[in-house]
């Protein structure tokens, strides 16, 4: 039944029915609030309680955050995944969960697109605020009236993936480069290693002496900070081959503990940089000194990165299995592994005899 209280801010109407939650409401003419209450009346009549309750227009983005951010965030223990749930949360916290509409979710992806993110970045915006929704309709159990705002959109296009691999004379020519005077200390170790281990860049600088084994010749692979691996694992072990051995047995001991002395991925990167452009410099002025053509894709569009293609394809070339090299990699499926896998056909014509 709806009973109807004229106070100062108005006229309140409350609805009551026995085993449903009581609604209340306040409008400033009596009959929008007579008829609200009809209408109330009937849906309670219906057994609509889900409507009746609209969870979605009077929770907000914010309020979801919040909870996911004590039950769920912790469970994804990467940086990156906090940069994206935080950007999201920015730009939708203020919302009323039930007034995300689709189109809201386009302009956001227009917006990062415009600001130059790449296509993957992209993706893993819009999947950090689809968690939130997924979330609130799943373990919060608030259904949302106008159906999951994000799923309906369409996602950035992915490129095609690299399959870089380095060319004749590249990898001689990086170590020359990391080994100029004045070069970084440790620059040519994490290239050998990077190619000999498969590990990611973060891997690599995460790595400490007490996770190394020299003379069983394996290392326990973490992720940043000690984190999980990319792929979710809290860690992996990797053999190290005989040159891998010899590149760490050349470091010198850190205090800290630390095998290399850069903390970030982004630190690292200009140090990789300006070793690229070194050793192009010098192989143009060898080709220039032994009159030979230029070579405009020597060392070109190469990233950190492409080394670890470069090493899973190594492994293959080998002879691994695919287990033994996806227990390297930390890969968890053959597609994934697929994609950084580039077999020399040569190699693979060799063995068709």
């Amino acid at each position: 039944m709806a009973y109807i209280e004229k106070r100062k801010s108005g006229y309140r109407v409350q609805v009551r029915r026995r085993g449903a939650p009581s609604l209340s409401r306040t409008f400033d003419l009596k009959a929008d609030a007579e008829s609200w209450g009809r209408e109330m009346e009937r849906e309670l009549q219906r057994g609509n309680v889900e409507a009746l309750r609209n969870d979605a227009s009077r929770i907000t983005v914010e309020a979801i955050a919040e909870r996911f951010e004590v039950s769920e965030l912790p469970k994804r223990r990467s940086a990156s995944a906090r940069m994206y749930f935080n950007a999201a949360r920015k730009r939708f916290g203020a919302y009323a969960l039930g007034n995300v509409r689709s189109v809201d979710v386009a302009k956001w992806r227009d917006d990062l697109l415009g600001s130059g993110l790449s296509a993957q970045s992209i993706i893993h915006h819009l999947n950090s605020l689809s968690s939130l929704f997924t979330y609130a309709t799943r373990e919060l159990s608030i259904p949302l009236p106008a159906g999951h705002p994000v799923r309906s959109i369409r996602k950035p296009t992915l490129p095609p993936p690299r399959d870089r691999r380095l060319q004749a004379g590249e990898f001689e020519a990086l170590l020359r480069s990391a080994r100029q005077p004045g070069a970084a200390t440790g620059l040519p170790e994490i290239i050998i290693l990077a190619v000999e281990t498969s590990a990611r860049l973060s891997e690599l600088l995460a790595l400490r002496w007490k996770d190394i084994d020299l003379d069983e010749r394996i290392a326990v692979v973490r992720g940043a900070r000690g984190e999980q691996t990319k792929n979710g694992d809290p860690y992996r072990i990797v053999a190290l081959s005989q040159a891998a051995v010899t590149a760490l047995r050349a470091l010198p001991r850190r205090i800290d503990g630390q095998v290399f002395t850069w903390k970030t991925v982004s630190g690292f990167e200009s140090i990789w940089r300006r070793c690229l452009a070194r050793a192009r410099r010098q192989h143009a002025k060898e080709l220039e000194a032994s009159k030979r053509k230029p070579e405009p894709d020597f060392l070109a569009d190469l990233r950190f990165h492409d080394l670890r293609h470069e090493a899973t394809s190594r492994l293959f070339e080998k002879d691994l299995g695919i287990m033994e090299v996806a227990s390297m990699t930390g890969h968890k499926s053959l597609a994934m592994l697929k994609r950084y896998t580039h077999v020399e056909a040569k190699r693979l014509a060799a063995k068709l005899g």
